[in-house]
C-alpha cells in the first residue's frame, strides 16, 4: 500500500464514525450533554440578564430595586460549572477511546493514520460540545428574557435588545466548542498514540 492510498480517509467518514460513537453510548453521552447544556445556560443567564438591565433607563432600574448586573459571587459558580463541564466531557471521551481501542487498531490497520483517528474523537468532542452550547444557550437565553420580564416588565424589552443579546447564545457556542477541543486533547492524545499489534490484542 503507498502513502497516497494510506492517507484516504474522508474526513465525513469521520464524522460518520463519531455519530455513531455517540449513537452506541447515548445514555451517557445524554449525561454528559445535559451537564454541558445547563453549565452554559447558567453562564447565558447571567451574561444575557447583565446586558439586558445595562440597557434600562434610569427610571427602569428605580422600579427593578436595584436588580442590574449579578454578583461576582455567581461568575465564580459559572467558573465552577463550565470546569465541571469540561472535566465531564474529558472523562466521557476518555472512557470512549477506552472501549474501542480495538477499533483503533482495526482502523490503524486499514490504513488509518494517526490524524485520521485524532479527527473522529474531535468531532465526537466537539458535536457534545456544539450540541450542549446550542441547547444551553437558548435555555439560557430564554430564562433570562423571563427574568427580566417578571422583573421590570415588558415596556422596557424592545426588539433590539433582544435581538443584540441573542448574540450570547452564539457565543455560549463558542465557549462550549471551545471548552470541548480543550477537554478532547488528553484523549485524542491517547487514540493517536495507540499501537495497532497492541489493540488487537487489548481486553476492555
Amino acid at each position: 500500500m503507498n502513502d497516497h492510498e494510506r492517507s484516504t480517509f474522508p474526513v465525513h467518514q469521520a464524522f460518520v464514525f463519531a455519530l455513531q460513537a455517540i449513537r452506541l453510548r447515548l445514555g451517557r453521552m445524554l449525561l454528559v450533554l445535559g451537564g454541558v447544556a445547563v453549565a452554559i445556560a447558567f453562564t447565558n443567564v447571567l451574561l444575557t440578564s447583565n446586558a439586558l438591565f445595562d440597557s434600562l433607563p434610569e427610571a427602569a432600574l428605580t422600579e427593578s430595586q436595584g436588580m442590574t448586573r449579578a454578583p461576582i459571587f455567581r461568575w465564580l459558580w459559572v467558573g465552577v460549572a463550565l470546569l465541571i463541564c469540561t472535566a465531564g466531557t474529558l472523562n466521557a471521551i476518555v472512557m470512549s477511546v477506552t472501549e474501542r481501542i480495538k477499533e483503533i487498531g482495526t482502523l490503524k490497520c486499514l490504513g488509518s493514520r494517526n490524524i485520521h483517528i485524532v479527527e473522529i474523537f474531535l468531532f465526537e468532542s466537539v458535536l457534545l460540545g456544539v450540541l450542549g452550547g446550542i441547547l444551553g444557550g437558548l435555555l439560557g437565553y430564554g430564562a433570562a428574557l423571563l427574568n427580566f420580564i417578571a422583573t421590570v416588565g415588558t415596556k422596557y424589552l424592545t426588539s433590539e435588545m433582544a435581538a443584540a443579546t441573542s448574540l450570547n447564545i452564539l457565543l455560549c457556542v463558542g465557549i462550549s466548542g471551545g471548552l470541548a477541543l480543550l477537554a478532547s486533547v488528553i484523549p485524542v492524545l491517547m487514540a493517536a498514540k495507540v499501537e495497532p499489534a497492541a489493540a488487537m490484542r487489548y481486553e476492555v
